[in-house]
């Protein structure tokens, strides 16, 4: 499995179980943000960290992906998503942030694209025995680095994947991934331009903040 960054909150996952080779994208997003969103992605499922379809650029994939945006089971291609909406999170129309679970090559990932607050005890009910973990850790209207934090000891990933922090060109206000490290004290930190891993090379005990390079 190959997971990128491209930034915000949109990730790219690379699997291949079997023969079949699949791609999920998460949150694209416009040219209103600031950055430029790659227009050769061809993606398989596309994942919505809210219910509202409007909020991401939908018309940036040339092929027609299987969207999740709602709570539920779903499965595409051999990877597995699972959506819970996330308690006192409607918007004015009644639509909600969805956080995620993934179960891909023996691996799970936990997506929280969209929170913007500590999770309840029946939400980190869904995120047991999470392997990677990415979330938001910028500050502004999602997650702070503190929250971030309190988060990841709770969870007890193996390994997180700093989301939604400040990159050059983004017109949204961020605090840095450098300052979400920071805060987090003394930890194992890998940068790098992809993470490309299985299971058997998962960390045993300590945690690893693998922060990504945008792709």
């Amino acid at each position: 499995m190959q997971i990128f960054w491209h930034g915000l909150s949109c990730v790219r996952i690379e699997t291949s179980v079997g023969k079949t080779e699949s791609t999920l994208v998460t949150d694209p997003y416009g040219s209103e943000s600031g950055l430029r969103f790659p227009r050769t992605l061809k993606p398989d499922l596309v994942v919505l960290s809210h219910q509202d379809r409007k909020r991401f650029a939908l018309d940036a994939f040339e092929d027609e992906p299987f969207v999740v945006s709602d709570p539920g089971e779903f499965e595409v291609k051999g990877m597995f998503v699972f959506g819970t909406p996330l308690a006192g999170e409607d918007d004015k129309d009644g639509k909600r942030a969805i956080m995620y679970r993934f179960e891909v090559e023996g691996m799970s990932i936990g997506f929280l694209g969209g929170v913007t607050r500590v999770l309840t005890e029946q939400e980190l009910g869904k995120l047991e025995n999470i392997d990677i973990l990415l979330l938001p850790v910028g500050g502004g209207d999602t997650l702070s680095p503190k929250q971030a934090i309190e988060i990841i000891n709770l969870v007890e990933p193996r390994i997180v994947i700093p989301l939604d922090h400040h990159v050059e060109g983004l017109k949204k206000e961020r605090e840095t991934a450098d300052a979400f490290c920071k805060t987090l004290g003394v930890c194992k930190r890998q940068d790098a331009n992809k993470l490309k891993i299985t299971r058997k090379d998962l960390p045993a005990e300590d945690v690893i903040i693998t922060v990504l390079e945008r792709a």
